[in-house]
């Protein structure tokens, strides 16, 4: 799964961070918007003639921006209507659990880098 980053041209700001397996040029985006490959947290990243630049202090806004990001795209493994066992929902359900735990439960953790997140079920 692919990464993408959706910012305004004229501002830099970030619109939206969408993970899918399609390519770049495959993804509609706005006449005043621009799309990269890669994860950059709205909340820490603006871009400045195209260049991703950090405007956090604080590595947490990154470790919940990229939570977050990960709960949104395994919301459909709970509903009710998904193809899903219920032994496998149960799993996605301990996953969610660990990404909401976050980062009470990495609070040793110095920096992005360092925090361990939980791993996806297969």
């Amino acid at each position: 799964m692919k990464h993408f980053t959706i910012y305004k041209t004229e501002t830099g700001i970030i619109e939206s961070v969408i993970s899918s397996d399609c390519n770049v040029d495959d993804i509609l985006v706005g006449s005043d918007e621009t799309i990269v490959e890669g994860y950059y947290s709205p909340s820490s990243i603006k871009f400045v003639d195209g260049s991703p630049v950090n405007v956090s202090v604080d590595f947490w806004d990154d470790v919940r921006s990229q939570r977050n990001i990960l709960l949104q795209n395994s919301d459909w493994t709970q509903m009710s209507d998904s193809p899903l066992s219920d032994s496998k929902k149960t799993e996605w359900a301990n996953y969610r659990q660990s990404l909401r735990d976050l980062p009470s439960s990495q609070h040793e953790a110095e920096n992005l880098d360092s925090v361990a997140f939980p791993t996806e079920p297969s």
